[in-house]
């Protein structure tokens, strides 16, 4: 607020008619100076409705008893004016006028009088100032100021409060360059300075900012935000910013409506005669549009879907923020300060990685150092290590998003660095070389070792037309190594290729003996391997060698894809020599480089059999109708349906229904809220003196 420019005090004597006296202009009246203006003074002025005096002019030539003011107003009617005053009323007023206008004791009449004269000025005279937008400030500011000091006044806070929303919509200063206002309770509309600021935006061709956006949407009277969204504002905030600017770019841009921006006011003063309506014709009013909010619900409810794990786990373990399970649940570009126990599990993984990129550690080691109580990581367990280390930029195999298995105590785990930009699922075709690194490792590995050059191969043969990204192929290596240390056993194999169906499997042969071949050569270890691979198959073990020379090996292969190991019964013409066992196929690059190039289609057969099989849910056993929720009794059960019926109780209500059902009503309260925790991880009723009753895990409860 500009300062008030200060001038010698004018004797009320001298005026012959009525005006307003602006801030900073002293006056005299009764013998006390009253500074700064702001007020009617003279002899005769008609109310804003015409139909008498103006409740707030100050006349001078009333009469003042100054030895006897009446400070309590015991002679002040309900609906005061200055010209109907008794003079010992008058005498209290214009002192406490002279005082500052700042007494807290003073009677709230007097206080209202004085405002009387600053709704008149700011409903009916103002935009014909010479300077209305810094008379607006000086006015409002010093509504604000006695609100401050008389909110104690119930009836006084209502009436400043609406009068300041009310011309709000007059105000010409931009609110976009700014925050929004906060507005800490709900209300049956946009609140005015919400609507004022939106407007301009909206008029102006402006995109919307994140924040007046989510402000817009928040205090809208149709919307309501979840759980997740109360109970961990900051983190919903800085999500919802991030997740505006992608999808909006520099912000929503949103047409303007025809409507304009208008407000009512019913004023304290009985000079109005009754209800004031404002209208700006420059601003459209954003509060009957509905389109950008439901825009903006889209948005946020995936926002707070992303957030309800990390919300959940805040729900139970309150102020647990930085550990290494809280951590973990944040979604991708939410701040956040780990805690001792989460920077030594990173640096735990990080420890151990070679010039290659990764480390293969024992799996109790990483159960040893996450929360568990049981001692063994679940589901959720090991997608929550999966996250926390991605936040670093480390990786893990088996990674349960990526079709790999929880680790169990006596596996081992493989931590690798990252690409430069992580992928959190895997891709269309990830499957497929998955499928080719875990049934190439079991060849390659078939002689006791896997060489480099095979190893090269097989990932050529893995990641060639298959459009994978960096990060992808850097898991596939580390699921490499992963493998290496534990092959897939007969039984395990056996299991996986038996729901293949049969017009298949020799698809998958001719796949086998390509991955075989991968690093140009077929050792008799690798032959012995795939003859066992085609047994599991159900393939004839005999056709190894034919498949071979049929793909990848040189020569005619008329000449060779008779050929039959020893014991096999001949049948039409001779059969070529058996080739030695102890020798090394010589193959075709040429022909090679046609058969890895038709492996994907084969491949992609196999991506899914290699993933994780889910552990068998049990069936739930059957129950009767009306049957108790969760684990609870009769009586808790009984409760509980109650409360469904209501959005809220009262402290006392809910005393009453559980002393009916011979509840203690603490042991009641915690008995619920212990049965929402153990099947939602969110509190079923929430609040002190009124409860809120969360429907949705009632629902859940109830199921």
């Amino acid at each position: 607020m500009p300062p008030i420019q200060r001038y010698p005090a004018l004797p009320a004597a001298t005026l012959s008619y009525a005006e307003w006296v602006p801030a900073g202009r002293d006056v005299k009246v009764a013998g006390l100076v009253i500074r700064g203006g702001m007020l009617y003074l003279g002899r005769s002025m008609a109310d804003a409705a015409g139909n008498g005096v103006e409740p707030a002019l100050i006349d001078p030539t009333l009469p003042v008893d100054g030895a006897r003011p009446d400070w309590t107003g015991e002679t002040m009617d309900y609906w005061p004016s200055y010209s109907d005053i008794s003079p010992r009323g008058r005498a209290a007023y214009l002192a406490w006028l002279a005082g500052g206008r700042s007494n807290p004791r003073a009677y709230i009449g007097y206080v209202f009088v004085y405002f009387y004269g600053l709704e008149r000025r700011l409903l009916t005279e103002l935009p014909g100032t010479p300077d209305p937008a810094a008379e607006f400030r000086l006015l409002t500011g010093e509504v604000r100021r006695l609100l401050g000091i008389y909110r104690g006044n119930r009836s006084f806070e209502q009436y400043a409060s609406s009068l300041l929303d009310c011309v709000a919509i007059l105000d010409p200063t931009a609110r976009w360059n700014g925050p929004p206002p906060a507005f800490p309770e709900w209300t049956y509309e946009l609140p005015a300075e919400l609507r004022l600021g939106l407007g301009q935006l909206v008029a102006a061709g402006r995109p919307l900012p994140a924040d007046w956006a989510l402000a817009w949407y928040t205090h809208h009277p149709e919307t309501r935000l979840r759980t997740p969204a109360q109970r961990c504002p900051d983190e919903f905030h800085e999500l919802f910013t991030a997740r505006y600017q992608e999808r909006f770019g520099d912000g929503l841009v949103v047409k303007p409506n025809k409507t304009r921006l208008s407000s009512r006011y019913f004023p304290a003063s009985g000079g109005f005669g009754g209800e004031v309506k404002l209208e700006n014709p420059n601003l459209p009013d954003v509060g009957k549009l509905t389109g950008p909010v439901t825009k903006l619900r889209d948005l946020i409810e995936a926002v707070t879907d992303d957030l309800d794990a990390y919300s959940r786990h805040l729900g139970r373990h309150p102020g647990d923020t930085g550990s290494p399970a809280a951590v973990a649940l944040l979604p991708k570009g939410v701040s956040y300060r780990a805690d001792e126990r989460t920077e030594r599990f990173w640096s735990w993984a990080a420890r151990g990685i070679d010039d290659n990129g990764r480390s293969v550690v024992p799996a109790q080691e990483l159960i040893e150092r996450w929360p568990t109580i049981t001692g063994k990581l679940a589901r959720a367990d090991a997608v929550a290590v999966a996250q926390l280390l991605e936040k670093r930029g480390l990786g893990i195999e088996p990674d349960v998003r990526f079709g790999g298995g929880v680790p169990t105590p006596t596996s081992s785990v493989v931590v690798f660095r990252r690409g430069e930009e992580p992928v959190s699922a895997p891709g269309p075709r990830y499957g497929t070389a998955l499928a080719i690194i875990n049934l190439g490792t079991l060849v390659a590995a078939a002689d006791g070792t896997v060489t480099e050059p095979e190893r090269a191969a097989l990932r050529d043969l893995a990641f060639s037309g298959l459009d994978l990204s960096t990060d992808e192929r850097i898991r596939l290596d580390a699921h490499a190594a992963l493998v290496l240390t534990k092959p897939p056993t007969a039984a395990a194999l056996r299991r996986r290729l038996s729901v293949l169906p049969d017009e298949h499997r020799a698809d998958v042969g001719r796949l086998l003996t390509t991955i075989a071949a991968a690093d140009g050569r077929v050792t008799p270890d690798e032959v012995r391997t795939l003859e066992k691979l085609f047994r599991e198959l159900g393939l004839d073990p005999n056709d190894v060698y034919s498949t071979l020379h049929a793909t990848v090996v040189a020569g005619e292969p008329d000449e060779l894809t008779s050929v039959r190991l020893p014991g096999a019964t001949p049948a039409g013409r001779a059969i070529p020599a058996q080739p030695e066992r102890t020798a090394t196929l010589t193959l075709d690059p040429a022909r090679l480089a046609r058969t890895r190039a038709e492996s994907a289609a084969v491949a992609a057969e196999l991506a899914e059999i290699f993933a994780e099989e889910p552990e068998p849910v049990p069936a739930p056993p059957p129950v009767a109708a009306q049957a108790t929720a969760a684990e609870l009794d009769a009586a808790h059960t009984t409760l509980l349906r109650q409360l469904v019926e209501k959005d809220t109780v009262t402290r006392g209500e809910f005393d009453d229904l559980a002393v009916a059902l011979a509840l203690l009503p603490g042991g009641a309260l915690e008995v619920l809220n212990e049965a929402a925790l153990d099947a939602t991880d969110e509190l079923l009723i929430e609040g002190e003196d009124s409860f809120e009753i969360n429907h949705d895990i009632a629902k859940d409860i109830l199921q």
